[in-house]
C-alpha cells in the first residue's frame, strides 16, 4: 500500500520532531460496510511533500474518527485525544503522546468528558482543547478552564490558533448552514461579529503561518480570516465539497493541507464518494499532491 485508504475523520497534524505531516487513524466512511471489521481503520500515515510512509510503530493507540491530535511544540511530542461519533464508532476519551518513534498512553485525571478539537496555544506554551469545555494540556493533566463564555451556537467545523494575532479560533456551522467565529483571548471566548461570514454545511481549515491568515474550506469555496473579518478566494481549483475531511498547515511546502473525507453532490443525486485525496493551498490556488 503506497497510501492512505479513504477514510473521514482523520486525525492529521504537523509533526515537528519528523518534519512531516503525520495521519492516523479515521473510519471507512462507507456506510455498506459499517459492520465490518475494517470500518475502523487502525494505521498511522506520514506525508513528506511527495509521498506517503506507513508507519510500523511497536504498538497503536485504539483506531476511531475524529481524534483530537495536535503538535506540542513545548514538549515536542504529539498528543492524541479521544474520538468516535454516534453512528460510527465507540466514543473513547484517552490520551496518548507520539514522539516521532512510539505511542504511549497516559493516564491523567480527571479528563474531558467528551471528544473535541485541540490546536497548540503559543500564547500560553500549551495544547488547548476544545469539547463544549475548554481544557489546557500541561504535560501531565487536563486543566478545566472554564471560562465565562463559550463557542455555544452550531457545531465546532474546527480550531486553529492563529499566530498572527495571538488568539485560537473556532468555526461553528449550524443546521442552516450559518457560521459562527469565535476567539480565545487566553482566558475567554468571544464572539466576532465580522462583515462578511461564509456560509455552508461543511467546514474545515487551518492557519496558513506563511500567510498569517487561517485558510477554511466552506463547501468548496475558500475563505480566509484575517484576525477581524472574512474574505472569499476565488482559486481556479478547489477540492470538492466533503464532509468529515482532515486539515493541516505544513511548514515544509508551506501550504495548508486537505485530506480525505466524503465527497458529496455528485450523480446520481446523493451519492456521496469516500476518497483519499490530498489537496494544497498555496495561497492563491488549490492544487491536488495526492
Amino acid at each position: 500500500m503506497t497510501a492512505p485508504a479513504p477514510r473521514i475523520g482523520a486525525a492529521m497534524t504537523y509533526d515537528a520532531t519528523l518534519g512531516k505531516l503525520l495521519l492516523f487513524s479515521g473510519v471507512r466512511g462507507d456506510t455498506s460496510c459499517q459492520s465490518a471489521s475494517t470500518w475502523i481503520l487502525k494505521d498511522s500515515w506520514t506525508w513528506d511533500g511527495s509521498s506517503w510512509t506507513l508507519l510500523h510503530p511497536a504498538s497503536l493507540p485504539p483506531g476511531r474518527s475524529f481524534g483530537a491530535m495536535a503538535y506540542d511544540d513545548v514538549r515536542r511530542m504529539t498528543l492524541l485525544f479521544g474520538g468516535g461519533a454516534p453512528n460510527s464508532d465507540p466514543r473513547v476519551l484517552d490520551t496518548w503522546t507520539w514522539d516521532g518513534k512510539s505511542w504511549s498512553q497516559l493516564h491523567p485525571s480527571p479528563g474531558p468528558a467528551t471528544e473535541g478539537s485541540i490546536t497548540y496555544d503559543a500564547a500560553s506554551g500549551s495544547l488547548l482543547l476544545f469539547s463544549g469545555s475548554t481544557y489546557s494540556w500541561d504535560g501531565r493533566n487536563w486543566i478545566d478552564l472554564r471560562p465565562a463564555h463559550s463557542p455555544s451556537v452550531g457545531i465546532p467545523a474546527f480550531i486553529t490558533y492563529d499566530a498572527a494575532h495571538r488568539a485560537a479560533v473556532v468555526l461553528t456551522v449550524d443546521f442552516a448552514g450559518t457560521t459562527t467565529t469565535w476567539t480565545w483571548s487566553g482566558s475567554d471566548w468571544q464572539q466576532q461579529h465580522p462583515v462578511h461570514q461564509p456560509s455552508g454545511f461543511t467546514a474545515i481549515g487551518a492557519y496558513d503561518a506563511k500567510r498569517g491568515v487561517v485558510v477554511a474550506l466552506i463547501g468548496d469555496q475558500t475563505w480566509t480570516w484575517n484576525g477581524s473579518d472574512w474574505a472569499q478566494q476565488h482559486p481556479a481549483h478547489s477540492p470538492k465539497p466533503r464532509f468529515f475531511a482532515s486539515a493541516a498547515y505544513d511548514p515544509a511546502v508551506g501550504k495548508v493541507m486537505v485530506f480525505g473525507g466524503k465527497i458529496y453532490g455528485l450523480a446520481p443525486p446523493n451519492t456521496e464518494l469516500v476518497n483519499n485525496e490530498l489537496w494544497g493551498w498555496d495561497g492563491t490556488d488549490w492544487t491536488r499532491a495526492a
